[in-house]
């Protein structure tokens, strides 16, 4: 079995379906966010790379997860736009970082981006546009 990096933490589910495809690890180095999971059995396609859907959920966990992180006083963030460039292959036992950049955060909208990484090769590149709702006090 593969270990996790001393670095990481596991993150606490984010609902039902993330606890299906968890668990995922997440730390600062440098400054950068980053969320990570190592690659099992369960995650691959037919081709035996990670799934496209799972490649998904990585990245919109991570770009969420940082802003979360970073801007926790603004309020619930709802992901309204997300694309994903798949570059390279990601394989069973790999561990994924996706290491986080704040493009801009604003008051109503924040623009997050990412890259995959397996070691120091860059698998995929995500970018979300994150809505903010402001919480209600009662």
């Amino acid at each position: 079995m593969h270990s996790v990096p001393a670095e990481f933490s596991e993150l606490p589910p984010y609902g039902p379906f993330y606890q299906l495809v968890g668990p995922m690890y997440g730390c600062h180095r440098d400054g950068v966010p980053i969320v990570a999971m190592r690659m099992e059995h369960r995650h691959r396609n037919r081709a035996n790379m990670m799934h496209g859907g799972m490649v998904a959920m990585l990245v919109d966990t991570a770009l969420v997860w940082a802003a979360r992180e970073t801007k926790a006083d603004q309020g619930a963030l709802l992901t309204t736009n997300l694309a994903i460039d798949f570059i390279g292959q990601i394989r069973e036992g790999d561990w994924v970082e996706a290491r986080v950049e704040f493009v801009r955060t604003g008051r109503k909208i924040n623009f997050v981006q990412c890259l995959l990484y397996v070691d120091d090769k860059v698998v995929a590149r995500g970018n979300t546009q994150l809505l903010v709702i402001p919480e209600t006090k009662n």
